[in-house]
């Protein structure tokens, strides 16, 4: 019996930037729900990315948005966050940091 092995790597990947204010073209609501959500300023640059290993087989499963040093993790596909998903991990982020 063989042994399966995990020879690909896991890495950020940067997959958009911009601002709340003008939105993200992978999310129509996303934007909106980040300034209902969070405390992340609005005119803040934000860089949005997303664990890839560019292997068909093995999906993204988590995004991370960037601004100011600050790194707040979604564990959902870009285009898959949902408004829960947004509130509850963004107030997972707040404890910690608290």
């Amino acid at each position: 019996m063989g042994l399966i092995q995990n020879n690909h790597s896991h890495g950020w990947k940067s997959v958009a930037k911009g601002t709340l204010g003008g939105g993200f073209p992978f999310h129509s609501k996303l934007a909106t729900w980040l300034e209902e959500y969070t405390t992340i300023p609005k005119e803040a640059e934000l860089e949005i990315l997303e664990v890839s290993c560019g292997e068909v087989s093995c999906p993204t499963e988590e995004t991370m948005i960037v601004w100011n040093e600050n790194e707040f993790r979604i564990s959902r596909k870009k285009e898959n966050i949902s408004k829960m998903d947004v509130d509850l991990s963004w107030k997972r982020f707040a404890t910690k940091t608290v």
